[in-house]
């Protein structure tokens, strides 16, 4: 691209304030030294009240208002026709359709391809060109245009993308101009074959770059492209300084105490390979996460995280580290004692939870599926409110989520190939037993169990099973039953029974709080059974309100009236043939 010749710019002065010849009667009296003195003689809107006898909230205010005065001018301009607009308010609108083309890794990236609103007249040209934000997006795949970004962006923050397809020849003439701007660089993108090529080493074309300091940055992203290659820890970059870093992706590559300054530090990603997972001590994962006091975001994928060095010394307690701003952790596929012991040290009150582990088994034959048995008050998994257990027996799988009062949150617990604790539907009803056994279900109101298509029928949940579960959600409303099995072996027989059971002692029902049931696809539907437990629990002053079926017993019947629904109507205030779609929780993608 040919570099765009310098305007003179046209930059129109604003309007001068008109101020009235004559003075009116509404006009603000004249200001004096005792008014001045007295602000409650001061007649502002909002602004009489028992603060002006304080003279910092005075202060305070004032900046407020100047504020405010500012911000009305500014939108005051903002009203006006386009062709009254001031420069200010252009610009402003120029860098919103900048946003169009500002994705550091799309392919027009650097080619000034905005430049078409130069074109629309002379004035709107004089402003762009003149306009150092406009400059800012750098690229080695366009070296002319980057080239007049450098000269036109004057001192505004730059980014600057390492194409993947870039070499010393190509490329290096781009590179050696921007090493003198490295103190403005605020987003810098890196393929990462460039920082470690076939023999582990940096290539000459960025070891400029990353050795230069960078007091500015705000984000260092290495991205992946396709080659062969191993995963590497990340080598001190910038000289290990980097005060103002917030996001942190790495593709490849994991980083490592020293590399970066982790204080301010908000995003961390980090991917490895399909056939080369990353590898990190958890002990040193605690001791970055601890340098990280503003995290909020923390998600890897494919990396695996070992417990060879020990946590904390023998005589240390265990270590607590509190990240009150991170809101959500991502984790796929790690051993289930490992997120176990990293869950159990962190603090996180304000954090959604999604993690993907291999099921363990311990020697008193529960499970370890990802989740410290003893939660803190603060953990993200106290006070659940809605649960979902899915069983993916196909996959050798269970998926485990839902809602607390705050966050959702997702577990997803895996059988791993060679295990010797075998297949999911021979365990399912002792995996069962150990997830509501470990969470908090005190105030669940909503409940769904799932089993996913299979020829095997699940075994283990037994009537002692149920009692035991659904004695542990005493507020529970809503029970969602889904069944896709060629065969069910009874299962909604048996929770039927487990509802209808009267505690021994008490002589109470379970889940007394219970009003909704909905159900899809029970093989071993029982009108006769369905009618005894809605009937049991009316007559108990624990009636349900509604009920929803989607049963093959319904499909081809023509005349409803002549089937069994209308006595469950006498029980239940509303039978359907419409359950409502499986909730899921919906969790944001992780941005590459």
């Amino acid at each position: 691209m040919a570099t765009v010749s310098a305007l003179p710019p046209l930059v129109p002065l604003l309007p001068p304030l008109e101020v009235p010849a004559h003075p009116t009667p509404t006009d603000t009296p004249k200001l004096t030294l005792s008014h001045l003195l007295n602000p409650e003689l001061w007649d502002l809107p909002e602004w009489n009240g028992p603060h002006v006898q304080d003279s910092t909230n005075v202060a305070a205010q004032i900046d407020s208002l100047d504020y405010s005065v500012a911000l009305l001018k500014r939108y005051r301009n903002s009203l006006r026709p386009v062709h009254r607009l001031t420069p200010d308010i252009l610009v402003t609108v120029f860098l919103d359709l900048l946003q169009d083309h500002d994705h550091p890794l799309s392919s027009t990236f650097g080619s000034c391809s905005w430049s078409y609103i130069a074109q629309v007249c002379y004035r709107w040209r004089a402003i762009a060109l003149m306009s150092s934000s406009m400059w800012t997006q750098i690229s080695t795949r366009y070296p002319e245009a980057a080239l007049t970004c450098l000269e036109r962006s004057v001192d505004a923050p730059l980014t600057f993308v390492v194409d993947s397809r870039a070499t010393h020849a190509n490329s290096m003439d781009v590179v050696n101009r921007v090493l003198p701007q490295m103190s403005r660089m605020r987003h810098i993108y890196i393929p990462w074959t460039l920082l470690h090529d076939d023999d582990g080493n940096v290539s000459p074309l960025v070891s400029g770059l990353i050795d230069a300091p960078a007091p500015q940055l705000e984000t260092f992203y290495l991205y992946r492209v396709r080659a062969d290659g191993k995963c590497f820890a990340l080598p001190p970059i910038f000289g290990g300084n980097t005060p103002r870093l917030t996001v942190m992706k790495l593709s490849y590559s994991y980083p490592q105490m020293g590399c970066v300054t982790f204080s301010n530090l908000k995003e961390l990603f980090i991917r490895g390979r399909k056939r080369d997972l990353i590898t990190m001590e958890l002990a040193q994962l605690l001791d970055m996460l601890e340098a990280c006091p503003v995290l909020e975001v923390f998600v890897t994928v494919k990396a695996r995280f070992v417990i060879n060095q020990p946590l904390e010394e023998d005589d240390q307690p265990r270590r607590q580290i509190r990240l009150d701003n991170l809101r959500r952790i991502d984790i796929a596929r790690c051993g289930a004692s490992v997120v176990t012991n990293l869950l159990d040290r962190l603090i996180v009150p304000n954090c959604q939870l999604r993690v993907s582990v291999w099921l363990e088994r311990r020697s008193d034959f529960r499970f370890t599926w990802g989740v410290p048995e003893e939660l803190s008050e603060s953990h993200p998994l106290r006070d659940v409110r809605k649960l979902q257990i899915a069983y993916r027996s196909s996959s050798g799988g269970v998926v485990v989520e839902g809602m607390t009062a705050h966050h959702p949150f997702q577990v997803i617990a895996t059988i791993e190939n060679g295990s010797d604790i075998g297949d999911m539907p021979t365990v399912s009803g002792q995996l069962l037993e150990s997830i509501v056994k470990t969470l908090d279900l005190s105030l669940l109101e909503e409940f769904t169990i799932a089993e996913t298509s299979y020829y095997h029928p699940h075994i283990g949940f037994s009537k002692d099973v149920w009692l035991a579960v659904l004695s542990r959600m005493p507020l529970l409303r809503t029970l969602h039953i889904r069944l896709q099995s060629i065969t069910d072996s009874g299962f909604c027989r048996v929770i039927l029974s487990a509802l209808s059971h009267r505690d021994p002692i008490t002589g109470k029902l379970a889940c007394p709080l219970l009003e909704t049931v909905t159900l899809i696809d029970d093989k071993t539907w029982s009108s006769l059974q369905w009618w005894r437990f809605a009937k049991e629990r009316k007559d108990a002053g624990h009636g349900l309100k509604h009920l929803s079926l989607c049963l093959p017993h319904y499909e081809n019947v023509e005349d409803m009236a002549s089937t069994d629904l209308k006595d469950l109507r006498e029980v239940v205030e509303t039978v359907d043939l419409d359950p409502p779609e499986t909730p899921h929780v919906e969790f944001p993608n992780a941005v590459w």
